[in-house]
């Protein structure tokens, strides 16, 4: 980043310094200073606790992000004006930030079953929604992965523990169908073989009259 001098944008305005992005340039000594900006991913945890979402069931939250200085042209002027001579870390925490508030907003939205239930959607609606904020610090947000999701009143873990037992309740209401259907299948086979067997006494017994007719 050249800074010192103006310089005029695509639309017309004006700036106080040039990118320069895979290339070189020559500084005007004096009237120019040169500084870098890292542009490589940097991994930022992101955590909030007793997040209140929408029921007023407080949840803790944790989840993983990769975030990077903007290169898009659109947004790499934020991304000087705010992020320039800062380190990684500081940049790490504007984002951590930033996703912690949007996580806190976002969950105010939705309740824990959604929340739990459907993890990647969750992580979508977080990334949409940190998109603007992100644009005006000069953020690209890569990826986010929402990897651990709690409460201290322990409603997932019941609400986990009541799906399992609804589970269980439906498997063995299956097995019993399926007990009686077999049954009922066996009582039709065995009432068959008893008729078979009765008409081929009936055959038998019409035989040994027919012959001793016939004596």
């Amino acid at each position: 980043v050249f800074s010192g001098r103006k310089n005029r944008l695509a639309d017309g305005s004006e700036v106080g310094f040039k990118v320069i992005q895979g290339g070189r340039a020559f500084r005007i000594p004096l009237l120019e200073t040169v500084s870098r900006m890292d542009m490589r991913l940097l991994n930022v945890e992101v955590a909030v606790s007793n997040a209140f979402s929408k029921g007023g069931i407080p949840l803790n939250v944790h989840a993983v992000a990769n975030v990077k200085i903007a290169s898009d042209p659109a947004h790499v002027g934020q991304a000087v004006e705010r992020l320039l001579n800062k380190t990684s870390g500081q940049v790490a925490l504007m984002a951590r930030q930033t996703l912690e508030g949007v996580l806190r907003e976002v969950l105010s939205q939705l309740t824990p079953e959604e929340v739990n239930e459907d993890r990647l959607k969750f992580a979508e609606t977080l990334v949409a929604n940190a998109q603007d904020d992100f644009d005006k610090l000069g953020l690209e947000l890569d990826v986010l992965k929402v990897q651990h999701v709690a409460d201290d009143q322990k409603y997932l873990m019941n609400l986990g523990r009541g799906q399992i037992a609804n589970m269980l309740r439906d498997a063995q209401n299956a097995e019993s169908q399926a007990d009686q259907i077999t049954k009922g299948e066996q009582a039709k086979a065995h009432q068959r073989a008893q008729v078979a067997v009765q008409q081929a006494e009936a055959l038998v017994l019409q035989s040994r009259n027919g012959f001793r007719a016939e004596m």
